[in-house]
């Protein structure tokens, strides 16, 4: 399972986001051979450059219509619409599983004050990855971005692998062990690490609908490309594929409307 957040644990007073999205992409280890090469072969046909790292953002701002900076920078418009739907559907086509945390920061911290929202969106991901593992008689290991971006730089590290190993070895208050969870967390840049750049290119589109209150079908890269792609228990993500806490403000979301 390869693992990217979006967000940040910025307090909202200090101009944080309002949701922090932690999302997992389960990959099984037979196919992340030929994913990264299909991939690759999209970097290349595009950039020359098969290893330059393709992240959600970077995509969007390689339209130049749009002002904003980007590695991916295009010059054509109808060649950004090309490498937009060559990804498409590279995303739409690969067999994946995502398991996406949504936390809302404010509600968090009005029940649990001064607590990082990355500790529990953790929990209910590896969770989450011990339940499919099991159902598939498998075992699985995690890799994250060490590079957090915007959440707090010491939880990273030595915290979170220790929540982690916590969690493969024994029940905790808030979560029940994950044996089926193998080796320790496992730190990769996401610049050398084609899972997390496609984890990114799907978690993004979690994050962009609640954010910013939109519906199901309001915005096209969660439509097309993430819902599909989250697990379903009897057609069902809420509470399986997708959790969202605290519940308390799902009733004020145009999501769950």
């Amino acid at each position: 399972m390869y693992i990217d957040e979006s967000g940040d644990t910025i307090p909202l007073s200090q101009n944080g986001k309002k949701f922090l999205v932690l999302t997992g992409c389960i990959i099984p280890e037979e196919d992340i051979h030929g994913i990264e090469e299909k991939l690759r072969e999209i970097k290349h046909k595009y950039y020359q450059d098969p290893d330059i790292e393709i992240k959600s953002n970077f995509l969007r701002y390689a339209n130049p219509d749009l002002s904003e900076n980007s590695p991916l920078k295009l010059n054509s418009k109808e060649k950004y619409n090309e490498l937009e739907k060559e990804v498409s559907d590279f995303l739409k086509g690969i067999d994946i599983t995502l398991y996406s945390v949504v936390i809302h920061k404010e509600a968090y911290w009005s029940q649990y004050p001064a607590q990082n929202p990355y500790h529990i969106a953790y929990v209910f991901l590896l969770e989450r990855f011990q339940k499919y593992l099991k159902t598939k008689d498998s075992l699985g290991i995690c890799i994250i971005d060490p590079r957090e971006g915007q959440t707090e730089k010491h939880f990273m590290g030595n915290e979170l692998s220790s929540l982690h190993e916590k969690m493969r070895h024994e029940d905790g208050s808030v979560w029940r062990k994950c044996p089926n969870i193998v080796e320790k967390l496992l730190f990769s840049q996401s610049d050398q690490t084609v899972g997390i750049q496609i984890a990114d290119m799907y978690c993004y589109p979690i994050y962009h609908v609640f954010e910013y209150d939109k519906k199901v079908d309001e915005y096209w890269r969660f439509r097309e490309l993430s819902l599909p792609k989250l697990f379903k228990y009897e057609g069902k993500i809420d509470g399986y594929g997708l959790k969202f806490f605290p519940d308390i403000t799902k009733k004020d979301l145009r999501f769950f409307s």
